[in-house]
């Protein structure tokens, strides 16, 4: 067993190696690009009800850990063959992916065509709109560990309020061209459950953007994935979000609803944040209050709130700094904080 093991690694080895090799040679071609991100910060985590804090050099603070490889080929006419292979990561660790689940290219693993009229279709594993949409409508972005949209909405031990994982496997992603002002996303994956065909999911959005403005509604028909169980074997989400850039100031606000199949718990989650350039970097603020509805139970609240600073020491490395409240009304108050590096290459 020990020697297949290692006999495993040494050929995954091998192998990222000759990709990195071809990687090199094709990008002197101009046909490929390596790409990636490593986000590494020490802090002190405690959700809401969490029995202690725990000190912790993770990872994530910022932006979750990935490399990938990507390209496209000129195929005439305005069209192009384009593909992406994307791989988390947890560089606090060096084990591959978020967790042990993750498959080796979690995050992406598509090809496909884009056309200059028609737009891009892509074909594999995606990442979804969904994931795209809370990212682009909070100041903290894509941080998993202190945006208070996205811990609410995709973290566990923060009562993730979205089933179903940030990519979908087995999908097709379409990405209209911009017309204007107006675009959309529509993505669907299928289950591949045998004598099951309509166990799959379905989601997508259309954004409208004009100048400081950008506003968007999209939503989810989840029956795959993380947290769809026998008892919860379906969700509905809705998500609306908008932002306005007023140079010295840019205002965030979303607003989206679950509804769970057999159960038919209801959340309704409000969001509204802000963020500012100060100096060399940015001030990130957002509140975050849920209301649960459970039906046959009593109901609860949360609230999270969220504060920091990123200074940008270039345009591929930064730190940070950042705070996160958290309260449910059934439990005791968490506080989460840490202070991170991160670099882009």
């Amino acid at each position: 067993m020990l020697k297949a093991s290692r006999c495993i690694k040494s050929q995954l080895t091998i192998a990222l190696l000759a990709c990195l090799g071809a990687s090199a040679t094709a990008h002197a071609n101009g046909g490929v690009r390596l790409y990636g991100l490593i986000d590494n910060y020490v802090g002190s985590v405690k959700p809401s009800g969490a029995a202690a804090s725990s000190w912790q050099l993770d990872n994530g603070g910022g932006t979750t850990p990935f490399w990938g490889m990507g390209g496209e080929e000129d195929l005439g006419g305005g069209l192009s063959t384009v593909f992406a292979i994307e791989s988390f990561f947890r560089s606090d660790t060096g084990e591959a992916g978020r967790n042990p689940t993750d498959s080796l290219f979690a995050r992406n693993a598509y090809v496909g065509l884009s056309s200059d009229k028609f737009g891009e279709l892509r074909l594999g594993r995606n990442s979804t709109p969904m994931l795209y949409l809370t990212g682009q409508f909070n100041p903290f972005a894509g941080s998993t560990r202190f945006s208070p949209l996205n811990v609410q909405n995709w973290i566990p031990t923060f009562g993730r309020l979205i089933h179903g994982d940030t990519g979908w496997s087995n999908s097709a992603r379409y990405i209209s061209p911009t017309m204007a002002g107006f675009s959309v996303q529509v993505m669907y994956g299928l289950g591949e459950a045998a004598n099951n065909n309509g166990t799959n999911n379905l989601g997508g959005f259309i954004r409208y953007q004009r100048g400081p403005l950008d506003l968007a509604v999209g939503g989810n028909h989840t029956k795959v994935g993380p947290a769809i169980t026998a008892l919860e074997p379906s969700q509905k989400l809705l998500f609306a979000g908008a932002s306005y850039d007023f140079k010295v100031l840019k205002l965030f606000g979303t607003f989206n609803l679950t509804r769970n199949g057999r159960s038919e718990l209801r959340t309704y989650t409000y969001q509204a944040g802000i963020s500012a350039p100060l100096g060399p970097g940015q001030l990130n603020a957002s509140y975050v209050w849920t209301k649960n509805d459970r039906r046959t139970l009593d109901d609860f609240n949360r609230a999270t709130a969220g504060i920091g600073y990123t200074y940008n020491f270039s345009k591929r490395t930064d730190v940070y700094a950042n705070y996160l409240y958290d309260k449910l009304t059934t439990a005791a108050t968490g506080n989460t904080f840490g202070v991170g590096l991160r670099h882009k290459f």
